[in-house]
C-alpha cells in the first residue's frame, strides 16, 4: 500500500502525541487558529491555517486533536469536509495514557480460513488494517452495514476495503471502538476486543491496588470536589467526625489546616502536566493518579498508578470498572473514577459534595444513541446539542477567590450519564449513592441535607 499522509488539527500537546505515534514521515502539515504559530514550521512540518488546507491540503485526511473538538468538527462539516478523524476515538494509548508504544504488542489472533473483520471507522480502525494488510493479509476488511460518507472517504483517500458481511465461525473479528460493549457479538470466542486494553497488556496490571479492596467494608465515605458550593463550615465538619473522604483535582488549594481527603485523585493528562509540582506536594494518606506518564512517577509508598480507560466521546452509557487493579473508566469528570474507587474500598454509602450545576438536558439524539447503542450522526447531535443543550455552568468559584474564571467546556451531558451509570451499578450492587451538595441541579442521586448526614450513622 501507498504511503499515509494526514494533517493534524492542533499544533499542541495531543497534536505532538499523535505525531510520535505516527511518525513525522506521515505528516503533511498541521492546522492551528493561533496565527503566531501559522507560517512557522512544527516538528518539521509548516503550520496552517484552515483556509490554506482548503486550497492546497484538502486531499489529505484531517485529524482532529483538541479535547474541545466541537466548534472544530462543526467547522470541517460546514465546509463539507468529512474526511476527519477524531482523536477523542481513539484508545487510551493514543491519549497518551498507558503504554504509547502499545501498537507493537496487540495480542492479535488471525483468520484461518475466515476474513480479519476490523468493526469500527476510526484512525486507529485504519492503522490496524493497514497493519495486517502490510503482514501480507490480504482477507482483510472494515466492516460497515451502510456505506455513510466517512466510509466512502476512508475507501477514495486510504485505499481501505469495507464489507457488510460477517460470518460469526470462521471470520476473526477484531474490535476497534467501544460501542460494542455489552451486546451479544461482544462475547463470541472470536471477537478480540483491541480498544480497552487493560486485561490484555500485562504492565497494567498493579498488583498494589489490591490491598484496598472491601478495606472500607460496609463503611460510608465522602467525595468532595471543587465546585463553587464547596464551605469551609462543611470541611470543618468532615475533619471533626473523621470521615472517609476522597478528594479530587485542585483540592489540594484547601489549607490542609482545616481539612484534607484520606484519598486522593488526580487522572486528566494535561491537567498532571500543569499541577504536577502541587500533587507531588500534597501530604495525603494515599493517591491515586491516571498513568499517563508526563513526569518518571516513582510509583511507590502511597503513590499509586491506575490505568485510566477513555471513550466519553462515545455516545453510550460507560463501563464501571470493578477491577481497579487494572483499570479506571473516565467519562468526562474525575468523580466518576472515585465512585469507582470508593466501591472498590467496599463502603456501603457515599455522599457527593460540592458538585453544582444548572440545569442540563441531553440532545434528543445523543439519548437515543445511549438507549438503542447506535452511534448517530455527529452532525445531526451537532445541530440538536445547539439547539437543545442547555448547560450552565457557575463561572464564580467562591471558595477558590484567587482562581481564574471557569470557562472550560466541562461536557455536563457525559457526566450526567456517568452518573447515571454509577447510580445504576450502585442499586444493583447494594450500594447508596446521596447527593448532599448545596444547591445545583444534580438530580441523578437522592439529595440529603449535608447538615443532617452526622445523624445518620
Amino acid at each position: 500500500m501507498e504511503a499515509w499522509k494526514f494533517v493534524i488539527w492542533g499544533a499542541g500537546d495531543r497534536g505532538k502525541l499523535i505525531t510520535e505515534f505516527l511518525g513525522e514521515s506521515q505528516i503533511a502539515a498541521y492546522i492551528d487558529s493561533d496565527k503566531a504559530k501559522q507560517g512557522k514550521a512544527w516538528h518539521n512540518r509548516p503550520v496552517i491555517s484552515f483556509s490554506e488546507y482548503k486550497v492546497k491540503y484538502n486531499e489529505y485526511f484531517v485529524i482532529v486533536t483538541p479535547v474541545d473538538e466541537e466548534p472544530i468538527l462543526s467547522e470541517l462539516e460546514s465546509n463539507h469536509i468529512t474526511w476527519y478523524f477524531r482523536m477523542s476515538h481513539l484508545p487510551s494509548e493514543m491519549q497518551g495514557y498507558g503504554d504509547t508504544n502499545f501498537f507493537d504488542k496487540l495480542p492479535m489472533s488471525q483468520a484461518e480460513t475466515g476474513n480479519n473483520i476490523i468493526l469500527g471507522t476510526t484512525l486507529y480502525s485504519c492503522l490496524l488494517y493497514r497493519k495486517l494488510m502490510d503482514a501480507g493479509n490480504g482477507n482483510v476488511y472494515l466492516f460497515s452495514v451502510d456505506t455513510g460518507e466517512l466510509e466512502k472517504q476512508i475507501e477514495k483517500h486510504l485505499h481501505c476495503r469495507f464489507t457488510s458481511r460477517i460470518n460469526y465461525e470462521k471470520d476473526n473479528i477484531l474490535l476497534t471502538t467501544p460501542e460494542y460493549n455489552g451486546e451479544e457479538l461482544y462475547y463470541r470466542r472470536n471477537v478480540t476486543d483491541l480498544f480497552d486494553l487493560s486485561e490484555k497488556l500485562p504492565q497494567y496490571y498493579n498488583p498494589d491496588m489490591e490491598a484496598f479492596r472491601n478495606i472500607h467494608s460496609k463503611k460510608r465515605c465522602f467525595i468532595i470536589a471543587t465546585g463553587p458550593s464547596l464551605r469551609e463550615e462543611d470541611l470543618k465538619v468532615l475533619a471533626e467526625n473523621k470521615e472517609i473522604c476522597f478528594g479530587v483535582n485542585r483540592i489540594f488549594h484547601v489549607d490542609e489546616k482545616l481539612w484534607k481527603p484520606q484519598y486522593y485523585i488526580f487522572a486528566d493528562r494535561a491537567g498532571m502536566r500543569q499541577y504536577w509540582n502541587e500533587i507531588a506536594a500534597y501530604d495525603v494518606e494515599e493517591k491515586f493518579l491516571g498513568d499517563s506518564y508526563w513526569e518518571d512517577t516513582s510509583w511507590k509508598g502511597n503513590v499509586h498508578r491506575m490505568h485510566v480507560v477513555t471513550g466519553h466521546s462515545f455516545p453510550i452509557m460507560p463501563e464501571f470498572s470493578e477491577k481497579l487493579e487494572r483499570k479506571v473508566y473516565a467519562y468526562g469528570t474525575v468523580t466518576y473514577m472515585a465512585i469507582q474507587l470508593a466501591v472498590y474500598m467496599g463502603v456501603s454509602a457515599i455522599y457527593w459534595g460540592s458538585c453544582a450545576w444548572g440545569k442540563v438536558l441531553i440532545s434528543f439524539p445523543l439519548y437515543l444513541s445511549m438507549v438503542h447503542k447506535k452511534p448517530t450522526c455527529f452532525s445531526t447531535i451537532i445541530l440538536y446539542a445547539v439547539t437543545f443543550l442547555k448547560v450552565f455552568i457557575s463561572s464564580n468559584n467562591y471558595f477558590f477567590k484567587d482562581q481564574r474564571e471557569d470557562r472550560y467546556n466541562h461536557y455536563v451531558d457525559r457526566m450526567v450519564l456517568a452518573y447515571r451509570r454509577a447510580g445504576e451499578y450502585a442499586r444493583a450492587h447494594g450500594v447508596e449513592i446521596f447527593n448532599a451538595s448545596r444547591g445545583g441541579n444534580l438530580e441523578e442521586f437522592e439529595r440529603v441535607c449535608f447538615d443532617e448526614i452526622h445523624m445518620r450513622r
